[in-house]
């Protein structure tokens, strides 16, 4: 990458984060649960348990079209699951059978249980996907959306469902409170309603929860699917929406030869395109802003993917750029960013179950290390968490049926990369506090025996 300078009133300053020196050690995946199916959020439970969500690869109920697959018909089951691996190493199915979508027949890009967190208390909280417009969940939405306008170009791309066809998912598209011991769900934000009646992006109407973050006394949910990062009181007395803006690319930026679908893409003057933020990250960081990462939509730029911090005014401000499908973010301990990127090269550039993904830490200084490259084992990367020993925790091979498995990354290996995304990310950075105590999930004390669990990859 090129290094970036930075003149005012003639006065050109070179900071440490643009002028270190790359250094590299070596780095160990190490297996700690394998076997999940579409596995997507990860979570340290308050008796030392790691809990991965697994969508499940849908099934042979009704299907419905889907932004998120390129508009491949994605199909209702009951394969989904929370995955509970206990500190002694026990592995156990919770909410089995729970409702699921994917592609048919192949299973991938599922969509069901997403993420899993708990609250200081030691209450869950679950939260669901859906992929696509969230009139089709069920025969109370679709008569929801019946009363509300749909863009014209949505209509002609991908129409509501008849009732007979409509998915029977009224699970999905929610953040619940859940009894773990019973399976109890107890309903606090339906994103399905709230995107029919309100669309906060003001675009398509589409819904897909995808990442969740507790912190007090409210819940963060970015929703990939409706461009929009939430606040949302854990009691449900209150909620804020804050649309994530669009991202604006040159026609120079696409892969040459793509040809693009009519209407897919909003094109404006001067040869540039908008394309859609798709928000996948959450984190609460040491000042108590709510940062959000993004994967980007179609046609999937590479070096695109943006990083927002949204403060207590509710206004997303940009806060570092440059990378690439973006799919969860967290803060460690030293107040230091760690951004998951899902692949390191456009997901039109290859398999999408088998991409190569990378680890990136962007110190309080501004200054980016490579922790983990790609093509040194993270492949379509999907969750991360810091576990109770400090040490960082990925969901690995996140599309494809019982593909998925949780990695901890052990022995680092470390490229600087000498380029703050942006001025505001720079100086934004290097005003954080590294001392403060509130990082993306509650970390608990003890790991217990699960370490010794595990198997070296």
């Amino acid at each position: 990458m090129k290094l970036k300078s930075f003149a005012f009133t003639s006065v050109t300053f070179c900071f440490t984060a643009i002028c270190g020196i790359p250094s590299v050690q070596a780095a160990t995946l190490t297996t700690i649960v394998d076997g999940i199916s579409n596995a997507r959020g990860i979570s340290f439970g308050p008796d030392g348990s790691l809990y991965v969500a697994e969508p499940g690869i849908g099934g042979n109920g009704n299907c419905q079209p889907s932004p998120s697959t390129l508009f491949q018909p994605i199909c209702a089951g009951n394969t989904g699951s929370l995955v509970k691996v206990s500190p002694n190493g026990t592995k156990q199915r919770l909410l089995n059978n729970f409702q699921s979508l994917a592609e048919q027949p192949t299973g991938n890009q599922g969509a069901g249980i997403q993420d899993i967190q708990f609250d200081s208390s030691g209450q869950a909280y679950l939260l669901t996907g859906f992929a696509g417009y969230p009139g089709n969940r069920d025969l109370a939405t679709l008569n929801l959306g019946s009363q509300y306008p749909i863009p014209p170009q949505q209509l002609a791309t991908f129409p509501p469902s008849t009732p007979d066809k409509v998915l029977n998912t009224p699970l999905l598209a929610q953040l619940s409170k859940v009894d773990l011991n019973t399976g109890a769900l107890t309903s606090i934000f339906d994103f399905a309603k709230n995107e029919i009646t309100k669309n906060p992006d003001g675009g398509d109407i589409v819904t897909n929860p995808y990442d969740l973050t507790i912190n007090g006394d409210s819940a963060y949910v970015v929703d990939g699917g409706g461009n929009t990062a939430y606040k949302i009181k854990l009691d449900g007395s209150d909620s804020q929406a804050i649309p994530i803006p669009k991202t604006i690319i040159s026609k120079s930026d696409l892969p040459p030869g793509l040809q693009l679908p009519p209407g897919l893409l909003e094109e404006l003057p001067g040869g540039k395109i908008a394309i859609q933020a798709v928000p996948t990250g959450g984190a609460i960081g040491p000042d108590g802003d709510l940062y959000v990462g993004e994967y980007t939509g179609f046609p999937y730029p590479e070096g695109k993917s943006r990083i927002y911090r949204i403060g207590k005014d509710g206004n997303p401000e940009l806060y570092l750029d440059g990378f690439t499908h973006i799919t969860d973010l967290t803060f460690d301990e030293n107040g230091n960013l760690l951004v998951l990127q899902f692949s390191d090269t456009s997901q039109l550039g290859g398999d999408i179950t088998n991409l190569p993904g990378s680890l990136i830490q962007v110190a309080p200084n501004g200054t980016r290390t490579t922790l983990v490259a790609a093509g040194q084992g993270l492949d379509s990367a999907d969750g991360i968490d810091i576990g109770p020993d400090g040490k960082i925790y990925i969901t690995n091979r996140g599309v494809g049926p019982e593909r998925g498995e949780v990695v901890r990354v052990d022995g680092l290996v470390t490229q600087v990369v000498p380029e703050p995304g942006s001025l505001v990310g720079l100086f934004a950075l290097a005003g954080v506090s590294v001392t403060a105590a509130c990082t993306k999930r509650k970390r608990q004390q003890k790991l217990g025996e699960l370490v010794a669990k595990a198997e070296t990859v």
